[in-house]
């Protein structure tokens, strides 16, 4: 019998865990249930529609000074409701600009996510590198 927390998301074949592969720390499955909060979009998780930042709505917003500081609010917001246990430390934003010579940078967002839980005295990073 397979052991592990959760699903690999995306969904992965493993002859070692089963049908699916695991998740085999609590760390892994922490990280990729973060993951899931930041891109999942509200009003795509069924049952819960208020369920996700939506980082990839974020592309195609009208960029404004206040944009890093409404994300950074969702982000808290959905964290402390959905996983009350971590705690964020700093989240650094990478915008870029679309010119002629970095355009094949155009609609992109970096964000690095610094988190912990303070109760297993766990840190880590989560990085969304090149959002399509």
């Amino acid at each position: 019998m397979a052991y592990g927390y959760s699903a690999v998301l995306p969904l992965q074949r493993s002859q070692e865990d089963g049908f699916y592969a695991l998740t085999k720390t609590l760390a892994s499955n922490i990280k990729q249930n973060l993951m899931n909060i930041l891109l999942t979009g509200p009003g795509e998780r069924v049952m819960l529609p208020n369920f996700g930042v939506g980082l990839r709505r974020v592309l195609f917003m009208q960029a404004h000074e206040a944009l890093e500081a409404e994300i950074t609010e969702r982000i808290e917001d959905q964290v402390a409701t959905y996983m009350p246990f971590v705690s964020i430390t700093r989240i650094k934003y990478f915008k870029f600009n679309t010119t002629v010579e970095t355009s094949e940078r155009e609609h992109q967002f970096d964000i690095q996510l610094f988190y912990g839980v303070p109760q297993l005295n766990f840190s880590d990073l989560l990085e969304i590198i090149r959002l399509p």
